[in-house]
C-alpha cells in the first residue's frame, strides 16, 4: 500500500494534471461535426420515457443507461453538440482523478500522478472524451468500481463494497461488453486473497449482488452470441487486433502519429517500436521493483479483457478497439508505476519522449479529423435548396443527422423531399435498381445527392452512376466524408 509520504508534494502536480486534462478535452469539443452514432444518442435520449425504459431489456440494444443519463443531463443544460459532448468531457476528466487515486493506493504517490499524466495526455482518451457516446462514461465507472474494490479489501467497510457493486453493475447497462470486467474483478480478488479471507461473507454478498443486475442482459446476450450476432463486424487476426490496441493506446487514432504523413513509413515504424519497447521495459521494471500482488492485478486489468475479446472474436466477430478502451487505464497505471521507480535522468528522458508522442498524437487527431463533416454538408444544402427539392440520402440513415442539423439551423427539413437511396449490396441487377430510382424520382426537378459512407449501402456506386447518366450536374461539393451534388432534369 502506498504510504502517506509525498502526498502533499504530489497534490499540486495532480491539480495541474487534472486542469490540463480538462483543457485538452474541452479544446476541440465542437471542432468536428456529430457523426451518426452521436445523433442517435440524442434521438434515443429524447424518445418518450416509456420507450426509453423498454430498451433496458430490448434485445440487441446497447447503452440504455447512458441514454437515460443523457436525458436528465439535457433537461438541465439543453440539447446541442456542445452539451452532448461536455458530459463526456466531465467523465473523461474524472477518470484522470481516479487514475491518480488508484495508482496512489496500489503503488505510490509518484506512480499515481505519473499514471494520471499518461491518462490525461492519452490521445485516444482525449478523442473519446469529445464524443457523445458511452466510451468516456464507461471507463470512469469501471475505474471507480475497481478503486472501490481495493478500498473495500483494505478498509473492510460496507460502503466501499456498495460503491463497487453500484459502479460495476451500472457499467453493464452502459455497454454490452462491460461484463468482461468480471475477469478483472476475479484477478483483484485473487491478488487480495489474504485481505479478503477475513471478510469472505462481504465478498460473497458483493459478487452475488453484482451478478443479479446482469441476468436480464445475459438472458438475450448469450443466445444472440451463440446465434452469431455481430458477424457484420470485420474479422481481425489476433496479432492485428492486439497490435491495433497497443498503437491506439500509445499514439492515438491517427494512423500516421506520432510522425506527419509525409514522414518515411520505416521511420514511423521504428519510432513506434522504440517507444513501445521503452514503455514495456519501464512497465516490467516497475512491476519487478514493487513486487505488488495488486500490481499484477492491474496487469490483468490491462491485458485480460482485450485478450478475452480477441478470443471471443474467433467465434463471432466482436472486436472493435473502443470496446475495451477502459483497459487502457490499467496500461497507463502500469506504465506510470514503471516511470516512478526509474532514476531521475532516465525517468526524465522517458517522460519527455512519452509526452512528446502524446502531444503529437493529439495534434494529429485535430489536424486530420476523423468524423464525417455532416454539419457542414447539411448547412451547404440548406443554404442552396429550394422548397420541394429532393434529397437522395445515401446512406438513408443520414436522414437523422440531416434533420438534427436542420433543426439546429432553424430550417424545416420537411420542406424538402427526403428520399432513401435503394439498397444495392444484396447484388440485385442494376436494371432493378435503376427502375426503383426512376419510380422514386419521377416527379423531381432538382435533386441533391447526399452521399456518406456509401460502401455500407451502395458499394457498386449504382445510384451515383444512374444520376450521372440521366440528370445534369450543376454543382458538386466535397466535405470530409460527405459528397454533395445538385442535379436537374436534362
Amino acid at each position: 500500500m502506498a504510504s502517506s509520504e509525498g502526498r502533499a508534494g504530489a497534490g499540486w502536480r495532480v491539480s495541474i494534471i487534472v486542469l490540463l486534462a480538462f483543457a485538452l478535452r474541452l479544446a476541440n469539443i465542437t471542432g468536428e461535426s456529430l457523426w451518426r452514432d452521436e445523433v442517435d444518442s440524442i434521438r434515443f435520449a429524447l424518445q418518450p420515457l416509456s420507450a426509453l425504459v423498454t430498451t433496458f431489456s430490448a434485445v440487441g440494444f446497447n447503452g440504455p443507461l447512458y441514454h437515460l443519463l443523457l436525458r436528465g443531463w439535457f433537461a438541465l443544460v439543453g440539447v446541442s453538440d456542445f452539451t452532448l459532448r461536455y458530459l463526456s468531457v466531465l467523465f473523461g476528466t474524472g477518470l484522470v482523478v481516479l487514475a491518480y487515486a488508484f495508482g496512489y493506493r496500489v503503488f505510490s504517490p509518484s506512480a499515481g500522478w505519473w499514471g494520471a499524466w499518461l491518462t490525461a495526455s492519452s490521445p485516444v482518451l482525449i478523442w473519446y472524451a469529445g464524443e457523445g457516446k458511452m466510451y468516456s462514461v464507461q471507463p470512469a465507472l469501471l475505474a471507480l468500481g475497481f478503486y472501490a474494490l481495493v478500498r473495500a479489501a483494505q478498509r473492510r467497510a460496507w460502503r466501499w463494497w456498495g460503491a463497487f457493486v453500484f459502479a460495476t453493475s451500472a457499467s453493464f447497462y452502459l455497454h454490452l461488453l462491460s461484463p468482461l470486467a468480471l475477469i478483472v474483478v476475479l484477478a483483484f480478488c485473487a491478488a487480495s486473497v489474504v485481505l479478503l479471507r477475513q471478510q469472505w461473507h462481504r465478498v460473497a454478498v458483493a459478487l452475488a449482488a453484482l451478478t443479479v443486475p446482469y441476468l436480464p442482459l445475459l438472458a438475450w446476450q448469450l443466445p444472440s452470441f451463440l446465434a452469431g450476432v455481430g458477424s457484420a463486424l470485420p474479422r481481425y487476426a489476433p496479432e492485428v487486433a492486439l497490435g491495433t490496441l497497443i498503437n491506439n493506446w500509445s499514439f492515438g487514432l491517427d494512423p500516421h502519429a506520432p510522425l506527419p504523413p509525409s514522414a518515411s513509413p520505416e521511420l514511423g515504424r521504428a519510432l513506434r517500436a522504440g517507444v513501445l519497447a521503452l514503455g514495456f521495459l519501464g512497465l516490467a521494471y516497475g512491476l519487478w521493483r514493487r513486487r505488488s500482488r495488486l500490481g499484477f492485478a492491474v496487469l490483468g486489468w490491462a491485458v485480460l479483457p482485450p485478450a478475452a475479446l480477441v478470443l471471443l472474436s474467433l467465434q463471432v466477430p466482436l472486436f472493435l478497439p473502443r470496446y475495451v478502451l477502459w483497459s487502457a487505464t490499467g496500461f497507463y497505471l502500469l506504465l506510470g508505476n514503471g516511470i516512478a521507480v526509474l532514476r531521475p535522468p532516465l525517468r526524465g528522458a522517458l517522460v519527455g519522449l512519452l509526452s512528446a508522442v502524446s502531444v503529437a498524437g493529439v495534434v494529429a487527431q485535430v489536424v486530420h479529423p476523423i468524423r464525417p463533416d455532416l454539419r457542414g454538408a447539411v448547412e451547404h444544402v440548406l443554404h442552396r435548396a429550394r422548397p420541394g427539392d429532393a434529397v437522395v440520402l445515401l446512406i438513408p440513415y443520414a436522414k437523422h443527422s440531416f434533420t438534427y442539423y436542420a433543426d439546429r439551423l432553424g430550417t424545416d427539413a420537411h420542406s424538402l423531399r427526403m428520399i432513401e437511396a435503394p439498397f444495392t449490396n444484396r447484388g440485385d441487377p442494376p436494371e432493378q435498381i435503376y427502375a426503383r430510382l426512376r419510380a422514386l424520382l419521377s416527379n423531381a426537378e432538382r435533386i441533391w445527392f447526399f452521399e456518406t459512407e456509401p460502401a455500407l449501402w451502395d458499394a457498386r456506386g449504382l445510384t451515383a452512376a444512374w444520376l450521372e447518366q440521366n440528370w445534369v450536374k450543376l454543382e458538386q461539393q466535397a466535405f470530409r466524408g460527405v459528397r454533395i451534388a445538385l442535379y436537374v432534369l436534362r
